[in-house]
C-alpha cells in the first residue's frame, strides 16, 4: 500500500542529502554553500546581474547575499556600478579576476554535474527533470 508519508520522508531525506553535497563541494573550494549560490548566478549571467536577480533565483535574504558581494568585493572578483537612476541599485560585474577564479569553480561545478547526468543517461535524466517538475507543478496547487 503507498504510504505518502515514508515517501515525503525520502525524497526530503534526498533533498537535504543533494544540499549537503553541494554544500560540501562548495567547501571543498573553499566557498560556502551560499556562495556558491551566488557564484553560479554571476557566471550564469555572464558576469552581470543585480543583487535582487540573485536573492529571488536562490531565495536567499538580501542581507546574506550583501555579506557575500562585499567579501567577493574585497576579492577583487565583484565591482558595483550604480543601475540607472536609482543608484542605491547596483549591476554586479565580474572582474577578470572574478570570472577566472569564479568562473573556473563553477566551470568545474557543472563539468561534475553533466559526468553524473551521462551516468544517468538520457532516458533517466529527463525522467528526473519530468517528475521533478512535475512534483513542483502539484506542490504549487496548478
Amino acid at each position: 500500500m503507498f504510504n505518502a508519508s515514508d515517501r515525503i520522508k525520502q525524497y526530503n531525506a534526498l533533498w537535504r542529502e543533494a544540499n549537503a553535497m553541494y554544500g560540501d563541494w562548495a567547501k571543498k573550494h573553499g566557498l560556502s554553500y551560499y556562495e556558491l549560490l551566488v557564484v553560479l548566478s554571476l557566471t550564469e549571467a555572464d558576469g552581470v546581474c543585480k543583487q535582487k536577480d540573485i536573492c529571488a533565483q536562490w531565495l536567499l535574504p538580501k542581507q546574506t547575499v550583501n555579506t557575500i558581494l562585499k567579501n567577493f568585493l574585497s576579492r577583487g572578483w565583484v565591482e558595483l556600478t550604480p543601475c540607472g537612476a536609482d543608484r542605491r541599485n547596483k549591476a554586479i560585474h565580474l572582474t577578470g579576476s572574478g570570472r577566472e577564479s569564479l568562473g573556473a569553480v563553477a566551470a568545474e561545478l557543472q563539468e561534475h554535474e553533466c559526468s553524473v547526468l551521462s551516468k544517468l543517461g538520457e532516458e533517466r535524466a529527463g525522467e528526473l527533470i519530468r517528475i521533478t517538475s512535475l512534483y513542483n507543478t502539484f506542490f504549487k496547487g496548478d
